[in-house]
C-alpha cells in the first residue's frame, strides 16, 4: 500500500502532513505553558510537520522523475537476485508462456520483464524487452513457434543515476512515443531493450567495467547482446543506444567502445567522460578514465558511428561538455546537433526530444 513509487503513498504522506498542520494550530495554545513536556510537544510536532513535508515531496518528486523503484533500493537495499536469475544455458526463445506473462500497453506493446544472469560478467539484475504491436501480431498468429520475423531495428535504451530501466516506460512515456511514430509509418518496427544499469546499490558505476570490480560494460553490451539473441533470436544488425544523463554517456561509451554492435549512438543532457560519485580509488579513477577516454578512441580510428547529441544552455553543465566535445572531435566524425532551447534537466525536457532522437536513429 505504502510503496515509493505509488499515488497512494504521495497522497497519505501530503495528507499526514496537513493533519499535523491543522492539529499543531489547534493545539497550540494548549502547549503554550512554560513548562518543559510542553516545550517538548511544540518541538516535536513542529519537527514532525518538517519531517512529514520533505518526505512528501520527495515521494512526489521520485514518482515524477522515477529514480528509485521502492524504499529499499532509495536505501540502498537490494536483494541477491543471482539464485531467481536464469542462467545463459537455461535462456530459451521466447514462448507462449513469455507471451502470456507480458505486459501489454494499450497501444499494442509487448512488455517482457526478464531477470537474467549475464554470460560474461555475471550480474544478475532486471532487463525489459519491448516487442512493437507488428511484431506481437507475428508472434500471436504462431503461438507454437513464435518468430519475431526480420523486419525490426533495435534500440537500447539507458536510465540515468539514480534511475531504473521503468522510467523509459512509464513518465518517459518512451514505448507510447515509439507506437505513436511506428503508427505513423516514420520508423520501422523497433525492439527496445531496456537493461538496468544501476546493479549495485549507492554506487554509481558509470556503465564502466572495473578493474577488481563489477564488469557493468560488459553486461551492458556482449551480454545483452547474446541476450536478446538467445531469447528473441535477433541477428548481427547493428543496434542504436539512447540515454538521458547519465544514461546518455552510457549510450555514447558503449557505442564508441563497441561499433560493431552499435551505429548509432543519442545523448541527451548527457556527458562525455566518467563522472566519478563514491566507491572509486584515486589510483582507479586515473585507469579508468585514461581507459574510456572517448575523444581518443574516436579521433585515432576511423568509424562509421554517428552520434547524435542533444543538450541546451538551461543545462549549463550539459551544454558546457556538449560544446567541448564537439569542438575537440575530429571533423571527420558525423556529428549531429540538437539544441534544447528551453528546458533543464529533467525528463519533462527529455520527453519533447524523443520524436527527433527515434526518427534520427531511424533515418540516418
Amino acid at each position: 500500500m505504502f510503496e515509493l513509487g505509488s499515488l497512494s503513498s504521495e497522497v497519505i504522506s501530503f495528507s499526514i502532513s496537513f493533519i499535523l498542520f491543522f492539529l499543531t494550530i489547534i493545539f497550540w495554545k494548549k502547549l503554550g505553558k512554560a513548562k518543559w513536556n510542553y516545550l517538548l510537544g511544540r518541538v516535536v510536532l513542529l519537527i514532525l510537520i518538517q519531517l512529514v513535508t520533505l518526505v512528501s515531496i520527495g515521494i512526489a518528486i521520485n514518482r515524477s522523475g522515477e529514480f528509485f523503484s521502492s524504499w529499499n533500493d532509495l536505501f540502498g537495499i537490494r536483494k541477491d537476485q543471482t539464485n531467481i536469475a536464469i542462467e545463459p544455458k537455461s535462456l530459451a526463445q521466447i514462448s507462449t508462456e513469455d507471451i502470456k506473462l507480458a505486459k501489454s500497453t494499450p497501444g499494442g506493446s509487448l512488455i517482457v520483464k526478464k531477470i537474467i544472469t549475464g554470460e560474461r560478467s555475471h550480474i544478475s539484475d532486471l532487463v525489459y524487452v519491448v516487442l512493437p504491436p507488428k511484431i506481437v501480431e507475428r508472434l500471436n498468429a504462431n503461438p507454437s513457434a513464435p518468430t519475431i520475423g526480420s523486419d525490426y531495428q533495435v534500440i537500447e535504451l539507458f536510465s540515468g543515476y539514480p534511475g531504473v530501466p521503468q522510467t523509459w516506460i512509464d513518465s518517459m512515456q518512451g514505448i507510447k512515443t515509439l507506437e505513436k511514430l511506428e503508427r505513423q509509418g516514420k520508423i520501422r518496427n523497433t525492439i527496445a531493450i531496456i537493461p538496468t544499469i544501476n546493479v549495485f546499490p549507492r554506487r554509481d558505476t558509470e556503465c564502466l567495467n572495473f578493474n577488481s570490480g563489477p564488469q557493468v560494460e560488459t553486461w551492458l553490451t556482449s551480454d545483452m547482446k547474446s541476450f536478446a539473441q538467445r531469447f528473441l533470436g535477433i541477428d548481427d544488425r547493428p543496434w542504436a543506444s539512447i540515454g538521458y544523463s547519465t544514461g546518455g554517456w552510457c549510450a555514447t561509451e558503449v557505442a564508441v567502445r563497441h561499433q560493431t554492435q552499435y551505429s548509432k549512438a543519442v545523448s541527451m543532457s548527457g556527458y562525455f567522460k566518467p563522472s566519478f560519485v563514491n566507491g572509486v580509488s584515486i589510483k582507479e579513477k586515473k585507469l579508468l578514465t585514461l581507459k574510456y577516454d572517448l575523444m581518443q578512441t574516436l579521433n585515432k580510428s576511423q568509424t562509421q558511428l554517428k552520434l547524435l547529441i542533444i543538450a541546451g544552455k538551461d543545462d549549463p553543465v550539459a551544454w558546457s561538455v556538449a560544446q567541448k566535445f564537439m569542438t575537440n572531435l575530429n571533423s571527420s566524425i558525423p556529428v549531429t546537433f540538437i539544441p534544447i532551447l528551453s528546458g533543464g534537466h529533467n525528463t519533462k525536457t527529455w520527453i519533447r526530444f524523443e520524436t527527433p532522437a527515434f526518427q534520427w536513429v531511424n533515418d540516418n
